[in-house]
């Protein structure tokens, strides 16, 4: 792959699926999503209980709805976001802007930043 802009080649090129599987950042996406599905599905079958006087349901960390919330909100918030820099993976090489190319890059380093650091 020819060096150019912001880690990616020419701008204007073919898309190459075959490149773009084995991108590193391309697999790490793809398991960081394979992840959020499982934090999401986890937490929605199995996170929330019916209590024994009641219909009401609750949630098994701590009794605290918060717990849960929190855990599926990060979960979707992951899984959309993930969906998000992959399209923009598959679209990057055909932004032929200099300027929008250091946009999408420093959105996805800022994205990373603030997802690591409200952990």
């Amino acid at each position: 792959m020819e060096g150019g802009a912001y880690g990616a080649g020419k701008a204007g090129g073919a898309f190459d699926p075959h490149t773009l599987v084995r991108q590193p950042h391309t697999i790490l996406r793809v398991v960081s999503w394979v992840f959020s599905i499982v934090v999401f599905g986890s937490i929605v079958n199995e996170g929330y209980l019916n209590s024994n006087s009641g219909g009401e349901t609750f949630c098994i960390y701590n009794r605290n709805p918060s717990a849960c919330s929190y855990g599926v909100t990060v979960g979707v918030l992951a899984f959309l976001t993930c969906l998000l820099y992959l399209a923009l993976d598959v679209y990057f090489p055909q932004i032929s802007s200099v300027k929008d190319r250091k946009k999408a890059v420093l959105s996805d380093i800022g994205v990373s930043a603030w997802e690591t650091c409200s952990r």
